[in-house]
């Protein structure tokens, strides 16, 4: 059981540890935290602890414990330190780096026994003493730093000499006593102007002075040694200030630089030979030296640029986003990078030069980069030669992507490595394309074993060059289960990469296919049609003798015959595949003119498609309908109508059309039972399976066909194959 805080002392408790500024928890004998200060609920909410309860009745030893069993050092000592203070010992406290995301922490636990009401508890206190620890930190870094420094220009290659304001040296490191011939000893107290020439024409108080007003001066002068002899030499200078901010003497870096400023000569010499464009920039973008041909081809003298940042020098200040690509490369180059690209500069007369492009970083010993070197090569006529060489390439690349034919190449790894615009149909299905394995590409579009005798074709193509050629391949598709025809061959070629690869040239015949095969589908069908259509032909001339009188005989049987005729012009338009409802009853009642098509006869029904056999059969029916209405029936007068209306039954398996007659004279059955009834009753119910109601009743003949949906309607059929460049 946890031990609890009387309530008589838990306020009073409580704003005294609020009033600490440390964080403060008051822990349990048992390890449970029983309270907790303000400075630690607020730690604890903005570095990701506990929000809620702040760790109140959190076991602070157990969390120890688990961090101590994971090899955390600092709990195990912490939990160590707090199971003494409980059995009976004294002070703990211990330090510790508590760093965040953000910044650098360091506390420090202090931890100390606590009797209330008779029971011992532990005052837990993390002490923040970061600026302490910093402070100590920083004062350590800060005695290193002397020392090494005075390391630093104790061994120093380079002559480093102090001196006062009134030019009385007061340091000389050993390089200056390799460099001048003088001892340390006897330099100490001497006036720098010691090392001047006799006609050096500055004095020494002339520099402290620029030096001061400049803060850290370069400048090369010539020194002369104990010997005698005369040395250039590069200086860096630089005030020296005492603690409270002034100036009690300079430090200066000696470096003798003679045969550097010879061989710099020479190679001005040289580079001013060159016909390249050849430069010399601070890390900064300062240029500071260019040779003479990018003067002379831009007609301009050095110090119209040097001193210029490069970027806004005539050369590049035709166009921002020229000098902007400058600027990024200049930076590239300051961090070591050599930058390389062919750019426009502009020349004499306003006109751009292309040119190949280089910025290199220029190191010291030390590998720090103390200038930047751009360059340049005259590449104009290369560039044009290039432009047309591409201008080629591109012409031809897009006749082979414009190609009707499929173009595909197979590299030396056996990888698809290009597929014409032609091409892309076959791999459609093949994903990732490009770089995808050729033998799992074919294996994904064809069975076997097509797909691996293909396979074994490249493979033997790509390894001997023995071409091949298959002038017409009819094979199913795996993927899609089509059947496509093709006209392919393969050469061996050389890859850009300069290996062997494969060139599969083909052309699609799948379409040139299917068209040969519908249109001998569509012969034997126009050859079965005409004779089926011949022998309806003959059986309506015998119906229509039987029927007729000699002198009307040639009427109506061209008039039946130019009914026929009609619905086979409509299946012919349909490529033999089907004949619209809509299309076939209008083309039925087309003799009885425009007026009475027009105001008299209401078509209504949804789109649907007559199979060949039903719209002759249906056809016929509403010929003989019309004629009749016509003569006898609703449309014998003035004001009688038609309504010729279609639909399925609810359920899809039937089909009915209706003719209906209203407004005519008063009718009656006729008498006699000619051809045409029998068409009415007979021909169409038997074309399409189905049944006839036939109805004379005295307000209008009703006749109404009823057949099963898959008799009547084309669901399928065989669709026109086009050749190619049909619309």
């Amino acid at each position: 059981m946890s031990q609890r805080i009387l309530p008589s002392d838990a306020s009073a408790l409580q704003s005294l540890i609020d009033a600490m500024r440390d964080g403060v928890a008051i822990m349990a004998g048992d390890g449970t935290i029983a309270c907790v200060n303000h400075v630690w609920r607020q730690f604890a909410i903005d570095n990701g602890g506990d929000p809620n309860s702040h760790y109140i009745g959190e076991n602070y030893l157990l969390i120890c414990r688990k961090s101590a069993e994971l090899g955390d050092t600092l709990a195990r000592q912490v939990e160590a330190g707090l199971m003494q203070i409980l059995a009976g010992g004294t002070d703990f406290r211990v330090q510790y780096p508590c760093h965040s995301d953000t910044e650098q922490r360091w506390f420090e636990l202090l931890a100390a026994p606590l009797e209330l009401g008779g029971a011992r508890y532990v005052l837990i206190t993390h002490r923040n003493i970061t600026t302490l620890e910093r402070a100590r930190i920083e004062l350590t870094d800060a005695e290193q730093n002397t020392r090494n420094l005075s390391a630093i220009v104790a061994t120093m290659p380079d002559a480093v000499i102090a001196f006062d304001r009134q030019g009385l040296i007061t340091s000389w490191n050993a390089a200056a006593e390799k460099l001048y011939g003088y001892e340390s000893g006897g330099m100490v107290g001497q006036s720098i102007e010691m090392l001047y020439p006799s006609d050096w024409p500055q004095g020494a108080s002339d520099y402290i002075a620029e030096i001061i007003e400049s803060e850290i001066k370069y400048f090369d002068v010539v020194r002369q040694t104990r010997s005698g002899e005369l040395r250039t030499i590069a200086v860096t200078a630089a005030p020296v200030r005492s603690a409270t901010g002034d100036v009690v003497g300079v430090s200066t870096v000696h470096r003798d630089v003679t045969e550097e400023r010879l061989a710099e000569q020479r190679l001005r010499s040289v580079l001013d030979n060159l016909f390249a464009f050849v430069g010399v920039l601070e890390p900064d973008g300062t240029l500071v030296e260019a040779n003479r041909a990018p003067l002379e081809a831009a007609g301009i003298e050095a110090k119209d640029v040097v001193g210029k940042k490069f970027w806004d020098c005539y050369w590049w200040n035709y166009a921002p986003d020229i000098q902007g690509q400058l600027q990024q490369s200049c930076q590239r180059a300051r961090d070591g990078e050599i930058v390389r690209y062919d750019v426009q500069v502009r020349v004499a007369g306003d006109q751009l030069l292309w040119i190949d492009f280089q910025l290199a970083p220029l190191l010291d010993a030390d590998g720090v980069v103390i200038n930047l070197i751009p360059s340049g090569i005259d590449i104009s006529d290369r560039k044009a030669m290039i432009q047309a060489l591409k201008t080629s390439h591109d012409t031809f690349k897009d006749m082979v992507a414009g190609s009707p034919f499929g173009i595909y190449t197979v590299d030396a790894d056996f990888r698809l490595a290009h597929v014409s615009n032609g091409a892309q149909p076959v791999f459609e299905n093949v994903r990732p394309l490009i770089g995808r394995d050729f033998s799992e590409a074919i294996r994904i579009i064809w069975p076997d074993p097509f797909a691996s005798e293909t396979i074994k074709l490249f493979q033997r193509t790509l390894q001997t060059g023995e071409p091949y050629h298959a002038p017409s391949t009819i094979e199913r598709r795996q993927d899609s289960n089509d059947v496509e025809a093709y006209d392919w061959k393969i050469e061996r070629i050389t890859m850009p990469d300069g290996r062997p690869g494969v060139v599969c040239n083909f052309y699609d015949l799948s379409e040139r296919q299917r068209y040969d095969e519908h249109i001998r589908y569509l012969m034997r069908e126009v050859n079965h049609r005409s004779k089926n259509l011949l022998t309806v032909v003959l059986s309506i001339a015998r119906q229509t003798s039987r029927n007729s009188p000699p002198g009307e005989f040639l009427d109506r049987f061209a008039q039946r015959l130019y009914s026929l005729s009609g619905s086979q012009d409509l299946i012919v338009q349909g490529n033999w595949g089907g004949v619209s409802v809509k299309g076939l009853v209008q083309s039925q009642i087309e003799h009885l003119g425009a007026e009475l098509q027009g105001n008299r006869i209401r078509i209504e029904g949804p789109e649907m498609v007559f199979t060949p056999t039903a719209a002759q059969g249906i056809g016929m029916a509403l010929h003989e309908l019309s004629t009749n209405a016509l003569k006898y029936g609703s449309l014998s007068n003035p004001k009688g109508t038609v309504s010729i209306d279609w639909d399925t039954t609810e359920n899809g398996k039937s089909f009915w059309i209706r003719w209906t007659e209203r407004g005519g004279p008063p009718v009656s059955p006729p008498e006699h039972k000619g051809f045409g009834r029998t068409v009415i009753e007979r021909m169409a119910a038997l074309s399409v399976g189905g049944t006839v109601e036939l109805d004379y009743a005295p307000e209008g003949v009703q006749w109404q066909l009823t057949a099963p949906f898959e008799e009547v309607a084309l669901t399928g059929g065989v669709e026109l194959i086009k050749t190619p460049g049909e619309a």
